[in-house]
């Protein structure tokens, strides 16, 4: 490996800094695109560090962000939503569409029964060991996860018809963690037609 001393501090020479940049797994995307109806500019985060940057909170982890600002080009009002973006991964087909605050922020919890006959009585009727779900716990929510559903809600990406420009955050629920931000792309499917955003 070789090194270049300035000022007595050693520092890594740049073809070889540039390739252990690139082996930096990346974490954010940008992309541009539009069609005759409308334009998309998109940013999407996957770093948690990120993701609070853009928030202004920190979130859960599985979950991905992408900041939408949308500029409507007919003249006409027209109706834009996050439920019409789709996170789509181009490296194993997996798919997400938009979420909304309370889903991420809900206080449900599942709990399986296990079926009290055991295991012989599983083997013999070829049935499963636990089965369906045996309550629905529901907890108050800290003030802490109050807070963030009021910051998840006023940073969304707005519903609402427009003949000017929204701007706003749409969250998926997504396993990122074998992808990076240039796997990913943004499809927009809703009233202004359909926009495909690669992120580099």
């Amino acid at each position: 490996t070789r090194y270049i001393s300035v000022t007595g501090v050693q520092t890594c020479a740049l073809p070889i800094c540039a390739v252990f940049a690139a082996d930096k797994k990346q974490v954010s995307g940008y992309s541009e695109a539009g069609n005759d109806n409308a334009d998309f500019i998109a940013t999407v985060y996957l770093d948690a560090g990120d993701i609070h940057d853009a928030l202004g909170a920190d979130m859960p982890p599985g979950y991905v962000v992408a900041r939408v600002k949308a500029k409507v080009k007919t003249g006409e009002a027209v109706r834009l939503s996050p439920d019409d973006f789709v996170l789509v991964s181009r490296k194993n087909g997996d798919r997400a569409d938009a979420i909304a605050p309370s889903q991420i922020m809900s206080t449900s919890a599942l709990t399986l029964r296990r079926d009290t006959r055991g295991r012989d009585w599983a083997q013999q009727t070829n049935e499963p060991g636990f089965v369906g779900v045996g309550s629905i716990k529901k907890s108050e929510g800290t003030k802490e996860d109050t807070a963030l559903l009021a910051t998840l809600r006023e940073k969304q990406f707005p519903d609402k018809d427009t003949k000017d420009t929204l701007e706003g955050l749409v969250y998926f629920s997504l396993d990122v963690s074998k992808l990076r931000a240039k796997d990913l792309a943004l499809i927009y499917k809703g009233k202004a037609g359909r926009v495909s955003l690669d992120f580099k």
